[in-house]
């Protein structure tokens, strides 16, 4: 049996039901989005996007700090080398001119990272990596625009600041 055999799914013939079906958005990707994994924040980040931002289709590169591992490159080149292969690859094969980076207050990611990294506090290290990202994707991609953000806490609730409009 081939993959494609072993990953073809039948109708479940017991309940006589057959799978559900939903659509491919096949709009072009107007951004790539960059942002931290942790649960708490993805409808603020899905809603700021979308929202503010006004971006309705955009292609997603979820990982634990979000910036963090482009921005620590030193500290973990194989973080790096991964992320930063990916963000290449999604500017290059959608041809896309913008990106939007996000970290976020009390980040579990980068306060699990701290603790083997320098002792600056983790606000100013995060907002360091956003800087250091968008430049590094400035530098790489010519006259791309990329725009770094600040995602804070008040209470249950959450807001957005620009941290980088060069």
């Amino acid at each position: 049996m081939n993959l494609r055999q072993q990953l073809t799914f039948a109708p479940d013939r017991k309940s006589g039901s057959s799978l559900k079906h939903y659509s491919l958005d096949t709009r072009p990707s107007e951004a790539l989005v960059i942002h931290c994994a942790d649960p708490r924040f993805q409808d603020a980040f899905r809603r700021f996007v979308t929202e503010e931002l006004k971006i309705a289709t955009y292609t997603l590169v979820v990982a634990g700090g979000g910036a963090q591992a482009l921005g620590a490159q030193e500290s973990y080149p194989e973080n790096f080398a991964t992320m930063w292969d990916q963000v290449k690859f999604f500017i290059q094969v959608s041809n896309l001119r913008r990106v939007v980076v996000i970290n976020h207050e009390d980040c579990l990611w980068y306060r699990r990272m701290h603790g083997h990294e320098s002792a600056v506090d983790l606000p100013s290290r995060q907002r360091h990596d956003l800087c250091r990202v968008a430049d590094m994707i400035r530098q790489e991609f010519e006259g791309i625009e990329v725009r770094s953000f600040w995602a804070a806490l008040e209470g249950d609730r959450v807001s957005f600041r620009a941290v980088d409009e060069a």
